[in-house]
């Protein structure tokens, strides 16, 4: 089209209209209608030019623009019917792809977007499942205040590892489809800013990591207009314009001189601000002020006084004077340490009497300071205390990516261009100890974790393998480092990586081996070990009955006989054929895991097949997890094909043989290849299965379109856990 050939444009267009809805990923779809819409607006001008010459001037444009529409309303239909296939996604660029989508639905398929939509939003991932709630709100499906208070339930429910890398996961898709609506969105941002101001410094600190890597989605840019937003909402915000003018900054200081003095000639209390630093402290009224005051996090407390309100300035307040009882000076007392909020518990204390009101919750952190934190934004204006957690989770978040990463931003967030005397950030171990201080070795391990993730290979010495939780995400960071690490260090992460795949194997297999075992036979037994099988149970006792007064017959159960499970007569073959391209990370680990797990059934001959452009043959290390998962090499394109040619020809009693495909179904290679295979496979009698990804709840990413046609071929194709497949092989084999 672009070199103005309008005969082969207009063959390629009748081609993408019939190839590319069936087998097109979401981004191809999207591509094929943003070429579509070029098309439509004339932007190739080659295209304008009609086909034949004798043919009247409008008679090609007209039928062009007929196929294009036609060409557009299939595109966007199957674009609709591959959101099914993103519930398991955890990329960014599915969530943008999304919002691309649905910036469509008010011209085609809308109705069925909403609903899928809607699904996605109830049954995704954390990620894609919070930016489908986003995209509903933006095409009005959903109110912001609805959405709004749910995004603040998940600050609520974020009490352990698991619900805040949740938490996480959730605010990097509300913010990758939908960052404005919480900067101009006020229903949407109110409950969110409520939340993060009412919880107790404690929640707050164990919240507060996982709260600044889903606000890291933002550029630095966004977090500084965010950061307004939210200290304009609390009254916090001061206009900095002309700040640096000596004559307005002279007016304001007299100003602020003479309603001090006022306050004091009329006995009242004069409220200061926490040495911070930056402002010297008064020497003339330094121990003159009687009111509460509360520094934020840097070490001292003073109670007495409610704080004085507000007036305007040379205007008296409208209060009674104070009593000598109020104007005299309470002891100071030592607030907790930061740690202290996260480590120690909360002393033992007699029962409160009835009526007597509940002690509120300790909040040292100021709202603004709070946010700043959070949105990793004005740090110079945080007091001492509140300066280290800033610089800690910089250490892992840095100054961002985006708008404004670079510096040279005016104002608060920025930190401009030049050079600054911020102190150096601490190496792993010191940072590593910085964190478990602040935060507690709870969270310690989670950020480290988080550190790994994004491309730290240093933190990984500083993980303990005791204290680890064990989780996919981290043992696939790990194994994508080992292939490029030293044998030395290699050897260091072994303890981490056995005990990584150890915990979840052990995991698995408690979930999996029921379903293994065998098909149901009663066995009589006097020791409980599955559900009473009363016919035989009547059967074995009918010794024991007797008719009672009543006339009823009563039976003493002294044999009783349960249902369980019994070994299989018969062995089968099992070939997992694993795809290890780079799309299928996680669902690689969870295939090899499982494959171990499988190996561990005695009748069982379970296969693992690894492939990618080219087919593995990983059979030998299938009974050592940690060893498989070090042999299989995560990378490059998909070629399924390959992969089932390989597998037809391990078979031996196709009656007896299960193939089980594991893979996102994007085939690399020709689809007709592909096709072909999987007819083969069905027709040699053998039972064939297509498993979309697999992890461990079982939501899928995968190509529909290639999957529809799958089905069409003789192979099922579901969406998988592994207790799930673990049941299908049961069925199977009974």
């Amino acid at each position: 089209a672009a070199c103005g050939l309008p005969a082969p444009a207009d063959e390629r267009l009748t081609e993408l209209a019939a190839v590319l809805p069936a087998s097109g990923t979401l981004p191809e779809l999207l591509a094929g209608l943003d070429l579509l819409d070029r098309i439509d607006a004339g932007h190739l001008p080659g295209l304008t030019e009609p086909d034949d010459p004798a043919a009247a001037p409008d008679t090609a444009d007209t039928a062009r623009a007929a196929r294009t529409a036609h060409a557009a309303e299939l595109l966007t239909a199957a674009a609709v019917r591959q959101v099914e296939g993103l519930t398991g996604s955890e990329k960014p660029e599915d969530a943008r792809a999304l919002l691309e989508l649905a910036q469509r639905a008010d011209r085609l398929g809308g109705i069925r977007l909403t609903d899928a939509l809607a699904r996605l939003a109830a049954d995704g991932a954390p990620l894609i499942a919070a930016a489908a709630g986003a995209v509903r709100v933006l095409t009005g499906h959903e109110e912001a205040e609805a959405f709004g208070e749910r995004v603040a339930s998940w600050v609520d429910g974020a009490v352990d590892s698991t619900s805040r890398a949740t938490l996480t996961a959730r605010l990097s898709g509300v913010l990758t489809v939908a960052g404005p609506l919480l900067t101009v969105g006020v229903g949407a941002l109110d409950p969110l800013l409520d939340r993060v101001v009412e919880l107790d410094d404690s929640a707050f600190l164990a919240r507060l990591p996982a709260l600044r890597g889903g606000f890291d989605t933002l550029s630095p840019a966004a977090r500084d207009r965010l950061l307004g937003t939210v200290e304009e909402r609390l009254g916090e915000r001061v206009d900095d314009l002309d700040a640096d003018d000596p004559a307005e900054l002279a007016r304001r200081t007299a100003a602020d001189l003479a309603a001090r003095e006022l306050l004091s000639g009329l006995g009242l209390p004069v409220p200061t601000s926490p040495h911070d630093g930056r402002v010297p402290p008064s020497s003339d009224h330094s121990t003159a002020a009687p009111a509460t005051v509360t520094a934020s996090l840097t070490g001292v407390t003073r109670a007495g006084a409610p704080p004085a309100e507000a007036t305007p300035t040379g205007t008296a307040p409208v209060t009674a004077l104070p009593t000598e009882a109020t104007l005299a000076t309470p002891p100071l007392t030592e607030a907790p340490p930061v740690t202290a909020l996260l480590t120690e518990p909360a002393p033992a204390t007699a029962p409160l009497a009835a009526g007597t009101p509940a002690q509120a919750p300790a909040r040292t952190l100021a709202p603004a300071d709070r946010w700043r934190l959070v949105l990793g934004r004005s740090s110079d204006r945080l007091p001492s205390g509140a300066a280290r957690l800033a610089t800690a989770l910089d250490e892992l978040y840095g100054a961002g990516h985006g708008e404004g990463s670079r510096g040279g931003l005016p104002g608060r967030g920025g930190s401009g261009a030049g050079g600054g005397r911020e102190p150096s950030f601490p190496g792993v171990r010191e940072w590593s100890e910085e964190l478990a201080a602040l935060f507690g070795p709870g969270v310690r391990e989670e950020v480290l974790a988080a550190a790994a993730v994004t491309g730290r290979q240093d933190v990984l010495a500083e993980l303990d393998p005791a204290a680890a939780t064990p989780s996919v995400e981290l043992l696939r960071t790990i194994l994508q480092y080992a292939g490029g690490l030293p044998e030395a260090r290699l050897a260091a992460l072994r303890p981490l990586v056995r005990h990584l795949v150890e915990e979840l194997t052990r995991q698995l297999a408690t979930r999996l081996r029921p379903a293994l075992t065998g098909a149901m036979t009663a066995r009589p037994t006097r020791r409980p070990g599955g559900r009473l099988d009363l016919p035989r149970t009547l059967h074995a006792n009918l010794a024991t009955a007797r008719r009672t007064t009543d006339g009823t017959i009563q039976v003493i159960p002294e044999k009783p006989v349960f249902r369980s499970r019994a070994r299989r007569s018969a062995d089968w073959r099992l070939i997992l054929v694993t795809d290890v391209s780079g799309s299928m990370e996680a669902s690689t680990i969870w295939s090899a895991l499982t494959a171990s797990v499988l190996a561990g059934v005695p009748t069982l001959s379970t296969h693992f097949l690894a492939f990618s452009t080219e087919v593995v043959d990983l059979t030998g290390h299938v009974r050592d997890p940690l060893s498989l998962l070090l042999e299989v090499s995560v990378g490059g394109g998909t070629h399924i094909a390959a992969g089932l040619r390989h597998a037809r020809g391990l078979i031996e009693v196709p009656s007896r043989t299960l193939v089980v495909v594991i893979s996102d179904f994007e085939e690399g290679g020709p689809l007709a290849g592909l096709l072909a295979e999987v007819r083969a496979l069905v027709n040699t009698g053998c039972h064939v299965l297509g498993c979309a990804s697999l992890d461990d709840a079982g939501r899928p990413r995968y190509s529909t379109g290639v999957a529809g046609q799958l089905v069409a071929a003789g192979m099922p194709v579901a969406a998988l856990s592994p207790l799930e497949l673990a049941r299908w092989i049961g069925e199977k084999t009974a």
